[in-house]
């Protein structure tokens, strides 16, 4: 009887791990990813995905980082890949308008095949004191309003991720990025 229970509990492990999923980093920028590259540089948006990213798949795992290196074995799970197609925004925190990140997301069987793919698009202007709010701060909250998407389109199939439309604010944004100290960035 106890080799029996011990075989059913190592099964339903076996299992409930094949069926995880796995963020594959480093998430990647498209090779034509709209960016402003001193946003990139100060704000490494790819780290703060991953960081955003990593965490809710670990919960839905219920284990574990939620991550996995690029090429590793990732022994059954499925996988999901995050490629960053645009980032809107330039330093000088919410005075310069709002912000955003655009990214592809594939969801990919341990063979490598999509089985689904979406866009997301997310925006904010900061929040409460989003005027006192950095650049790269105010981009870590489009990065959790991500997050929190890919969690419920993973987790639920039919789950359609609707592209968030600009705020009032977008089409008042300034198009030249203004002087901004490395200060300001955080």
């Amino acid at each position: 009887m106890k080799k029996l229970l011990l075989i059913g509990l190592l099964s339903y492990g076996t299992a409930a791990f094949a069926s995880s999923t796995l963020l594959e980093v480093p998430v990647t920028y498209h090779p034509e990813a709209g960016v402003v590259e001193k946003v990139k540089q100060e704000c490494q948006i790819e780290n703060m995905l991953q960081r955003r990213v990593g965490p809710v798949l670990a919960k839905l795992n219920k284990g574990g980082d939620g991550t996995i290196a690029a090429g590793a074995d990732s022994a059954g799970a499925t996988l999901l890949r995050l490629q960053i197609t645009h980032v809107l925004g330039v330093g000088g925190g919410a005075f310069s308008g709002p912000k955003a990140i655009t990214v592809n997301a594939d969801l990919l069987d341990p063979s490598g095949k999509v089985l689904r793919h979406t866009k997301i698009n997310r925006w904010s202007m900061g929040g409460m004191f989003g005027a006192f709010k950095g650049t790269c701060t105010i981009l870590d909250r489009s990065a959790a309003a991500i997050g929190k998407d890919l969690s419920r389109w993973v987790h639920d199939p039919s789950y359609e991720i609707v592209d968030e439309a600009a705020p009032k604010e977008a089409e008042a944004a300034p198009v030249a990025a203004p002087e901004v100290t490395p200060e300001k960035m955080q």
